[in-house]
């Protein structure tokens, strides 16, 4: 099973990270934020690879991928709630791709971060309507 749809994920996640981060952190995240390409990742398949091994436990995680993985269940509880427009704009372009282009890897993530289901239905609202 391909792996590459859920660094959209990521991204999106990354940028909700920012806003729950400490000031110092938040500086940082936003220098990365400002020069961040989605596309460029979700067209990267070993990059993108390598962020899924890690939300999906199977394999290693950069720092920056293990602080996205950690922000995961809570930009999904609260469907980016605490989000910047910037950031609700990036999360809803990553799920757009990410989602038609990798099902099975939404799939896996739904599994894993929305055991009951109780996320998706809000996060597929937002989606359609942002």
């Amino acid at each position: 099973m391909r792996r590459t749809s859920f660094l959209v994920a990521v991204c999106m996640l990354f940028s909700l990270s920012a806003v729950l981060a400490d000031e110092e952190d938040i500086d940082v995240y936003e220098k990365i934020l400002e020069d961040f390409d989605v596309d460029t990742i979700i067209n990267n398949d070993r990059l993108l690879d390598s962020y899924l091994k890690c939300f999906f436990n199977t394999g290693p995680c950069s720092d920056i991928a293990e602080m996205v993985k950690g922000k995961i269940p809570e930009v999904f509880s609260t469907v980016c709630g605490l989000c910047t427009e910037k950031q609700k704009g990036l999360f809803k372009h990553s799920l757009d791709i990410f989602i038609p282009k990798r099902p099975d890897d939404w799939k896996h993530i739904l599994e894993i971060y929305d055991p009951d289901g109780s996320y998706w239905p809000k996060i597929k609202e937002f989606l359609e309507t942002y």
